[in-house]
């Protein structure tokens, strides 16, 4: 156990690399009407009895969920030049023109092979691929996600060692625009929210693990990160759900801090186990990942969780917060973080974070 959790850490580490631009670097988001509580009154409705009753009003949070203002396209970090990337190109999904001022959406590809800046062809409006080692695919009619990765692009035959990066392929978004909401809009961001629900469906497809002599681990996660921050402080927290990880099939949540390397930023890690996620059916079957099964369904309130973040961190000394009520949701990441040889992919499709802002 405390060999799988050290392998996680580092896995989650890079994680916190991923972003375009550290999402912790990004300028702290200020809201005047943080603190004295102001919370959006739930609306009653009026029953034919005449008696009131409460209605749960929610709204999906996250922004673009359906990629219409399209996709930026950038290079892999530069690793001898600060982590430097660059904008090399843009997609739309829907055949129309995309326009870099407003487009929310990136395609990260860290340390997966040769730069896409190199080698993209022309797929259709659906599909941003290499055609051979990656791919990411949006069906608007289904609304489905596909993310292929081939990572033999990357190791070109040689073992997974102690040290190398992890490759990536990952959509992100590092700001979801809570400075520039309207006071109302913003209740449903904060993470003092009574109920905040991530839902999808997601699906195992195409699945392949190398074996090759010499690898120091191999590890094929399939993670997503909201990037939970201070509404006026600095604070900042990777929090993940675990959705697949080769290694185990349900695992307990992960709580951490980046560290252990040159640039750490000293960020706290809180990841929800994969056993919370996936109460019942999972990606896996017979003790083994299970390639090209069936869908399963994921809806899990991560506010308590958010709860369990705050009170362990402040346990530690870590935020300056003095309530959950001062943090907020603005941003996230999703996608595969492997290293070792695998060629695999997932399906993921009418994902929602639906936040319920409280009335009390």
């Amino acid at each position: 156990m405390k060999r799988f959790a050290s392998a996680l850490l580092a896995a989650l580490m890079i994680c916190a690399c991923a972003g375009c631009t550290n999402p912790q670097d990004t300028q702290t988001v200020t809201d005047a009407t943080a603190e004295p509580d102001t919370a959006v009154p739930v609306t009653t409705a009026e029953e034919t009895t005449g008696e009131e009753q409460k209605e749960e009003i929610g709204m999906q949070i996250i922004p673009d969920i359906k990629f219409e203002t399209g996709m930026r396209l950038i290079t892999q970090k530069d690793h001898s030049n600060g982590d430097a990337i660059k904008t090399f190109g843009k997609h739309s999904f829907y055949g129309g023109k995309v326009n870099l001022a407003t487009v929310r959406w990136r395609l990260a590809q860290w340390d997966s092979g040769p730069d896409l800046s190199e080698c993209i062809i022309e797929a259709g409006d659906s599909t941003i691929t290499d055609g051979k080692w990656r791919q990411f695919s949006y069906d608007p009619e289904e609304n489905m996600m596909t993310f292929r990765l081939d990572t033999s692009a990357y190791y070109q035959g040689r073992p997974a060692v102690a040290g190398d990066y992890w490759p990536h392929l990952l959509i992100e978004q590092d700001d979801f625009g809570y400075a520039d909401l309207d006071r109302d809009t913003r209740e449903y961001y904060k993470c003092r929210s009574e109920k905040i629900v991530l839902s999808m469906d997601i699906r195992l497809g195409d699945y392949k693990e190398v074996a090759i002599d010499g690898d120091w681990v191999r590890a094929a996660q399939f993670l997503l990160y909201f990037y939970v921050k201070g509404i006026n402080t600095n604070d900042f927290c990777w929090f993940g759900i675990q959705l697949f990880d080769n290694r185990v099939e349900k695992n307990e949540h992960y709580v951490g801090y980046d560290g252990g390397k040159a640039d750490a930023s000293g960020a706290m890690i809180y990841s929800i186990g994969s056993k919370y996620v996936y109460p019942g059916e999972s990606l896996w079957k017979d003790g083994a990942p299970r390639p090209n099964g069936d869908w399963v369904h994921i809806e899990i309130d991560i506010r308590p969780y958010l709860d369990d973040m705050f009170e362990r961190g402040r346990a530690d000394g870590y935020f300056k917060a003095g309530s959950i009520k001062q943090l907020c949701i603005s941003g996230m990441n999703m996608g595969w973080e492997t290293i070792g040889t695998f060629d695999h992919t997932m399906y993921v499709k009418n994902l929602a974070l639906t936040s319920y802002p409280t009335g009390k």
